[in-house]
């Protein structure tokens, strides 16, 4: 973070906590007084939320989402901002907060005896404009009533903490902090490990037998929560929903937040089957009665109000980019249904290039002359289609880059070079320079030069490098780009 952001947020806590009045309010939020006083306490309830309901396979009733107006949203969002700077993030908490995710929330509980898991009931609905309006007035917070009471009337709708509202994960975090501090404690008591998501509270363990007082089964084999968490739970204002209260010991599946955790956080094999079978139907079918059938499958009118279904390429890519925050950007499994995909939506090559920019390793380095660009352009797309890797400048550099160091650092990411030799090649400075650090390399021991003849002859090759001469290259005059592509595939899989 920049100095000048630091300051500004800086800046920011100490305004929150030097709020006396309504108006000081609205200065920190940077809107008009009036305005403020007329989306919270004048505009009709009825327009300033939108509800519809989602249904959830594992869930019997619809979850109600109360989205905000765009007036009120664009206040929640401001004051959100406000809120995670002055939120003391507590290190169990891993729900609605930078940097952490169901992922980490999960390998908190790896490769544990036991893992048990409790969900809160209602758990939004059960935050009420009391409870916020206290926690505001409360420390670390020491508000006055009258400054809570506006915060709380921000956050608030129909007297409790609406799903949709941007506010309300912050503001829920905020409300759990004490509940956090009591289970962490539980935890440590009995040398578990606690973590929770949202309204999802797992604890684990690793020796032979766990603590009746979190939970146990019974001699009927009904799970339960024990006596000591279910107190803290009903003393921080929460209710236990007792059809998902889960015991699971290493011999069978270990789930925490979706994730199985026995060897590592991953995802279950149906939703690698589900996106397989999605791209299948979009290459057979066609996009648009994919996207039909997808809709009147999942989105139907009872589900969800008109306008609210997201298109059948959303859903899946989005659920591909779960799978790559889950398994990593460089897992063969995400990266064969990067392959698939790009296949049937030609523009997703657009996201899979901007991906191959953010990686810290590559699987290749291509060194070429800027007059054989016309060829080494679709080469790298088709590399990147097929799910490799690759260094190519025209994605790397950028106006102001120093060159060298630039070129030096994507020698050092990747695996293997390749090299198109051609007539320009050899005339290049920059190009030498690419070929002086592969051909260190392979003094190293190494064989990472892959080179490729292009519009050149043997006699050419020799004159220029007796060295490369004697590698064996792809002439790419007798070849197509899919052709090379599927050669150098070969050689880039081996390791």
């Amino acid at each position: 973070m920049s100095i000048e952001l630091l300051e500004k947020s800086d800046e920011l806590r100490e305004k929150f906590f030097d709020l006396q009045s309504p108006q000081d309010i609205a200065n920190l939020l940077d809107v008009n007084y009036n305005h403020l006083k007329y989306y919270i306490y004048i505009l009709p309830v009825s327009v300033r939320y939108r509800s519809f309901d989602v249904h959830k396979k594992t869930c019997r009733n619809p979850r109600t989402i109360n989205a905000p107006n765009s007036h009120i949203k664009i206040v929640q969002q401001k004051l959100n901002h406000v809120l995670e700077l002055v939120y003391k993030v507590k290190p169990s908490a891993h729900g609605f907060i930078n940097h952490r995710s169901v992922v980490t929330n999960a390998k908190r509980h790896v490769r544990q005896r036991f893992v048990f898991n409790v969900d809160l009931k209602d758990f939004f609905a059960t935050i009420n404009f009391g409870r916020v309006r206290g926690m505001f007035m409360a420390k670390p917070y020491s508000l006055s009533a009258k400054v809570a009471t506006v915060l709380g009337q921000i956050c608030c709708h129909n007297n409790e903490l609406p799903q949709g509202a941007p506010t309300s994960p912050t503001v829920s975090n905020m409300i759990c902090s004490r509940l956090d501090s009591d289970l962490q404690r539980l935890a440590g008591m009995y040398y578990c490990t606690y973590t929770r998501y949202a309204d999802d509270i797992t604890f684990s363990k690793t020796s032979l037998s766990f603590p009746s007082g979190i939970g146990y089964v019974d001699s009927t084999g009904v799970t339960n929560v024990g006596n000591e968490l279910t107190q803290i739970i009903e003393t921080n204002g929460f209710k236990i929903n007792q059809n998902k209260v889960r015991l699971q010991n290493n011999k069978t599946r270990q789930s925490v937040t979706g994730l199985t955790v026995n060897r590592i956080p991953n995802l279950p094999r149906k939703y690698v089957r589900q996106i397989r079978a999605m791209i299948h139907a979009w290459d057979k079918y066609g996009y648009d009665s994919a996207d039909k059938e997808h809709a009147e499958k999942y989105y139907t009118k009872k589900r969800r109000v008109q306008g609210d279904v997201p298109s059948f390429a959303m859903v899946l890519k989005g659920k591909l980019e779960f799978l790559r925050m889950v398994k990593g950007s460089l897992d063969p499994v995400y990266k064969n249904l990067q392959s698939q995909l790009v296949k049937v939506d030609k523009d997703y090559i657009e996201f899979m290039k901007k991906e191959n920019e953010k990686m810290s390793k590559r699987d290749v380095f291509i060194s070429h002359a800027s007059e054989d660009k016309d060829f080494v352009r679709p080469l790298a797309e088709e590399l990147i289609r097929i799910g490799f890797s690759i260094w190519y400048d025209e994605y790397e550099l950028t106006v102001g880059d120093k060159l060298l160091e630039r070129i030096d650092d994507g020698l050092t990411k990747s695996r293997y070079g390749i090299v198109v030799l051609s007539k320009h090649f050899f005339k290049k400075e920059w190009t030498n320079k690419e070929l002086g650090g592969l051909t260190a390399k392979e003094a190293n021991g190494q064989k990472v030069i892959l080179p490729l003849w292009h519009n050149i002859t043997k006699e050419d090759v020799v004159k220029s490098s007796p060295i490369l001469a004697s590698i064996v290259a792809i002439i790419t005059q007798t070849k197509s780009i899919a052709e090379i592509a599927g050669e150098l595939a070969l050689v880039l899989k081996k390791n």
